[in-house]
């Protein structure tokens, strides 16, 4: 396994800090979060994305993927209004070549919330739409299109690793991939395993975190309901070998570093024990 941190927590601050922490605190690599001040993807001139390798090639650190902010937005890939799903859609094909240009394999999405009082199937068809446009746009960019499931708080549409597997057969899209946010499972009541045995190598990214099991909190390592160095068994005896990534946005803005020192200190002792 390899592991790394969603710069989101770091939004109050450069993203090279972020880089800084990064290095300093021993992670593989970085997740970029594509929002201001970070790497809009509408900001990402050929300046700043030379910038960023820079700081890529200076840390010794890999982007293993572009994180759209695309939560509570005013673009969704799952709206109904053809105008509004365009622009996400425009949007997250930016990103894409910003993706490309940080030589980072994968783009995060996520299906956000279309609404309430909607049909659900044709909301189904238009993120199905949505979904199949970036992974052909992506697909001669060497970039994956990394669907995220949100806990029903945040988005009906996607919950489940078997929401995933719909998804996979209604795309048809071989650069369309998953990753699992411990979360979902958790507040779902749905084993871990699940996204092992029925998405195998197309679920290839975690994030973690720990939850209080009944909202979509993103708690410190150490505070939760969750028995980490479990999890992290769990993980191994099912071969996982990719990037699992902390994503702790509930409470780090104010002080990431102290929060990923946490992160670290949590991790290194699951790491010698577990023996990842």
């Amino acid at each position: 396994m390899k592991f790394a941190f969603l710069t989101l927590d770091f939004r109050r601050f450069p993203l090279e800090f972020a880089f800084q922490c990064a290095a300093k605190y021993g992670f593989d690599g970085i997740e970029i979060w594509g929002g201001r001040p970070h790497a809009f993807p509408e900001d990402m001139t050929r300046e700043r994305l030379n910038e960023i390798n820079s700081w890529k090639k200076k840390y010794h650190l890999e982007i293993p993927m572009f994180c759209l902010d695309g939560l509570n937005q005013n673009r969704r890939l799952t709206s109904l209004d053809e105008k509004e799903r365009q622009e996400a859609i425009a949007h997250a094909k930016k990103g894409v070549n910003a993706a490309s240009a940080l030589e980072a394999p994968r783009i995060l999405v996520v299906p956000d919330h279309p609404g309430y009082n909607l049909d659900a199937d044709v909301v189904w068809k238009a993120f199905c739409d949505s979904i199949t446009e970036l992974a052909d746009y992506a697909l001669d960019k060497g970039v994956r299109i990394t669907v995220e499931p949100l806990t029903p708080m945040e988005s009906p549409v996607i919950t489940t690793s078997d929401h995933c597997v719909r998804l996979m057969r209604d795309v048809k899209r071989e650069n369309v991939h998953f990753m699992m946010d411990i979360v979902p499972p958790t507040i779902a009541y749905e084993p871990f395993s699940d996204y092992f045995t029925k998405l195998g190598e197309r679920m290839d990214y975690i994030h973690i975190c720990n939850n209080d099991g009944r909202t979509d909190a993103h708690t410190r390592l150490d505070e939760g309901i969750i028995p980490l160095e479990d999890m992290f068994r769990v993980f191994k005896n099912w071969g996982y070998k990719d990037y699992v990534s902390a994503e702790l946005y509930s409470e780090v803005y104010r002080e990431p570093e102290m929060m990923l020192a946490n992160t670290v200190r949590v991790l290194n002792g699951i790491r010698e024990r577990v023996g990842i």
